[in-house]
């Protein structure tokens, strides 16, 4: 028996570790481990170095909290619309058992006081109104107002109030390898809903790069690792066109996009700070995906959708990421768009889209052939990278629920995305020494965030608040503002919105420049200098906590290379009784 696994071993031991896998020879080592001879004992001893470096699986420990929690959603009117008679549906962010599937437990307030008739009737609330309501599925709510008015426009405040009971779990622990593979055990009962993960850099001299994805999941860390983990070398084109779809089907939603343009063009972006968009941002993303890995894609557009394209085989094929559609023809091939023009019975063959949406009015787009048209702009998208960089001491929270706010540039009168995360950056400087001389009087603070920056502010520890430093930012050290902040003992405190709001795109960097007035080193000034930066991203993007697959892996990069004290990693979620 003894023989058989040490044959096996020199198996492994004489293949490159770059042809099998890390868990493969783990768990051959593991099993020898086990096994108390001399010689197995021996063999171990002598493994190469690189052997060494093999992932093991780290599985921390789950601490539990039982917790009780008011939850109050306040319904804004521009998350209402109109139903019907009396009836009036409410978009909702926080998700609560309704009265679909079980009882809720919800309670609908006016002005503070609650509305008589719950659990009701549809068509009473459409005919009787006066207060009957319903919150029917945990994102919406049917109801009417105590006097039937519009809630929109009526002036009154409403807010839907519940009391939950919970458990809130916690699994914390410290990375230093390069690569880490860290497994959360444990039976859930039900679906958990992932609260806040929290990242912190426990090192004082060395940034951290992380790395952090589930395992099995695709790369969105930039374009060329998106596509790396989506396509094999062996693939044709149709099939590089269809894992292309596929992979834009399952990582976005439909919802009003941040801004027009290349904005949300760009894919990294589009997957990692938002994930959700319009038809054209989907096919854009896609062309521009698709061309990335070798493939001649363009746009059309059918005047009311937009649709991508990938040519091979000697003609085009439609490939629909955001109506999660494409059609085959009597040969099997997937129709380009003016073949479906022509033979739009391949979409009305069946009577809706994955969507729901009607395939007749699907399939009158493309014949309405007058308005439609190819775009070929070629978007001018970077590589870009979502791997944030964690300078030394970094402390960054991702809430996953119940956004405080987002960053649009469009539609801006329309309810916040249902699904959209908030983030906290905490970084600071505790010897300006280490910021850029710019001048005799002046140095430079670099702000960079992969995610969107939707406020922030400067807070600096003086030395006097006799001479304080003069304060001003910019996003390309051309053109400055001046910022004006306030005082608290001898803390100057400095804020960094008005300045954001005002940027007509998204921001991702900023320079904050800190002058002398005296004409001295602004480091003679200030003791320290921290910033605090809120951001958006995709919650969907970033692995947490799910009832299924809780294998993760983190790799870690390091500056400068070699031992650090780590990265802190906390996930956060909660388990409803």
């Amino acid at each position: 028996m003894i023989l058989n696994y040490i044959l096996d071993f020199y198996t492994v031991f004489h293949l490159s570790l770059t042809d099998i896998e890390h868990g493969f020879i783990m768990s051959n080592i593991r099993i020898l481990s086990r096994l108390n001879s001399p010689l197995v004992i021996y063999i171990i001893s002598i493994l190469p170095g690189q052997l060494s470096a093999a992932t093991e699986i780290l599985q921390p420990e789950i601490h539990s909290e039982a917790k009780t929690e008011v939850l109050i959603e306040q319904i804004q009117p521009t998350a209402v619309s109109h139903e019907q008679g009396s009836s009036y549906v409410a978009r909702l962010t926080i998700p609560r058992a309704a009265d679909k599937e079980s009882k809720s437990q919800c309670k609908l307030l006016e002005n503070g006081k609650p509305l008589p008739f719950p659990h009701a009737l549809h068509s009473r609330i459409r005919e009787q109104g006066a207060g009957h309501y319903s919150h029917w599925t945990p994102g919406a709510l049917y109801f009417s107002t105590s006097d039937s008015s519009d809630p929109r426009t009526n002036g009154r405040k409403y807010e839907l109030v519940s009391t939950e009971v919970y458990r809130q779990k916690t699994s914390s622990f410290i990375l230093t390898d390069s690569n880490s593979e860290i497994s959360i055990s444990g039976i859930i009962p039900q679906e958990p809903q992932p609260l806040k993960m929290i990242w912190q850099n426990l090192d004082a001299n060395t940034r951290l790069t992380p790395a952090w994805k589930r395992k099995g999941a695709p790369d969105l860390s930039s374009q060329t690792a998106m596509l790396a983990s989506i396509l094999t070398p062996d693939m044709n084109a149709e099939e590089k066109s269809i894992a292309i779809w596929k992979f834009l089907v399952d990582w976005r939603y439909h919802y009003y996009p941040a801004e027009q343009g290349d904005e949300v063009h760009d894919p990294v972006k589009f997957l990692n700070v938002y994930g959700y968009g319009f038809c054209d941002d989907c096919a854009t993303n896609y062309m521009v995906l698709a061309r990335k890995a070798g493939l001649q894609s363009r746009v059309w557009g059918l005047s009311g959708h937009v649709v991508a394209e990938t040519f091979y085989d000697g003609s085009w094929h439609m490939f629909d990421p955001d109506h999660q559609v494409f059609y085959r023809n009597q040969r099997g091939q997937i129709a380009g768009v003016e073949e479906l023009a022509e033979q739009p019975q391949l979409i009305t063959k069946t009577p809706t889209d994955p969507l729901g949406s009607s395939s007749e009015l699907i399939a009158k787009l493309y014949t309405s052939t007058a308005d439609n048209r190819v775009n070929e702009r070629q978007p001018q998208i970077r590589e870009t990278s979502a791997l944030p960089v964690l300078e030394p001491l970094d402390y960054v929270e991702f809430h996953y629920t119940n956004p405080e706010s987002v960053h649009r540039n469009y539609a801006t009168d329309t309810p916040q995305p249902p699904v959209a995360g908030n983030g906290i950056l905490k970084r600071m400087i505790q010897d300006l020494h280490q910021l850029k001389l710019t001048a005799t009087n002046q140095r430079v603070w670099q702000l960079n965030w992969p995610y969107v920056i939707l406020a922030g502010q400067i807070n600096l520890e003086l030395t006097s608040t006799e001479i304080p430093p003069c304060i001003s930012v910019s996003h390309n050290q051309k053109s400055w503002t001046s910022l004006q902040g306030t005082f608290e003992k001898n803390r100057l405190h400095i804020s960094l919105n008005d300045w954001i709001k005002k940027q007509p795109t998204a921001v991702y960097h900023c320079f904050i420049r800190l002058e002398s007035p005296n004409q001295t080193d602004p480091a003679a000034l200030i003791k320290q200098a921290d910033a605090e930066l809120r951001f958006q991203f995709a919650p969907r993007a970033l692995a947490h906590i799910t009832q299924g697959n809780n294998d993760f892996e983190l790799k870690l990069a390091t500056e400068p290379a070699g031992n650090t004290k780590g990265l802190k990693v906390s996930l956060i979620w909660k388990e409803i009784d």
